[in-house]
């Protein structure tokens, strides 16, 4: 397989390697920035199609799928256009900065009757794993609440010092998917609190 990466930012350091243990060629990185592209294709030892348009880089490479490692700002452009283009799309949550952009996601996804789907990559930690087949071993006994306190100071740099609220919007997706794999179980509601302790 081969893929088109969109995005040469902090988190392509995570899933470069892993698409070069996979086998899957990295055929082309789009990015705002050609040096940021090609230092990440040399750092991993790549020898991908260095462009700033994805248009032309999907019509020019043809890959396989679309992975979409862009900031949440962007992430309604780069998928719907790579959708409408008639590519799958594998992208970093969150999924969109709307409910509007993470329909209009969605509905170009039927429309091309391509993939869309977001990486929710907490699930695989062994950790986790094992938590949720023991809640549904049934040892545990019948699952009444699950509750999450999570505490975090997310200062990592990039576009999450600019975002508002970024554990909810950025970080707080992997806990929130968590209790769905654990309790086995789709939401009717949310409630979310969030707060900055003094002296944080």
């Amino acid at each position: 397989m081969k893929t088109v990466v969109v995005g040469a930012g902090g988190i392509s350091n995570a899933w470069l390697p892993v698409l070069k243990t996979a086998g899957v060629a990295v055929a082309g990185i789009v990015d705002l920035d050609p040096a940021r592209a090609k230092a990440q294709a040399e750092k991993y030892a790549l020898s991908p199609v260095i462009s700033t348009d994805l248009k032309k880089a999907l019509r020019t490479i043809r890959p396989d799928f679309v992975l979409d490692l862009t900031i949440p700002d962007a992430h309604c452009s780069v998928t719907c256009t790579a959708l409408r283009a008639g590519y799958p799309v594998l992208g970093e949550k969150p999924m969109a900065q709307s409910m509007a952009q993470a329909r209009r996601m969605v509905k170009a996804s039927e429309d091309a009757g391509k993939l869309y789907m977001v990486s929710q990559s907490r699930r695989y930690v062994d950790v986790h794993a094992g938590l949720a087949r023991f809640v549904a071993s049934g040892k545990f006994g019948a699952l009444t609440a699950l509750n999450c306190a999570f505490y975090i100071g997310a200062h990592f740099g990039g576009f999450r010092d600019e975002m508002d609220s970024p554990l909810i919007l950025d970080m707080a997706i992997h806990h929130f998917d968590l209790a769905r794999m654990i309790s086995r179980a789709d939401p009717v509601a949310v409630y979310a609190k969030e707060f900055n302790p003094r002296g944080s």
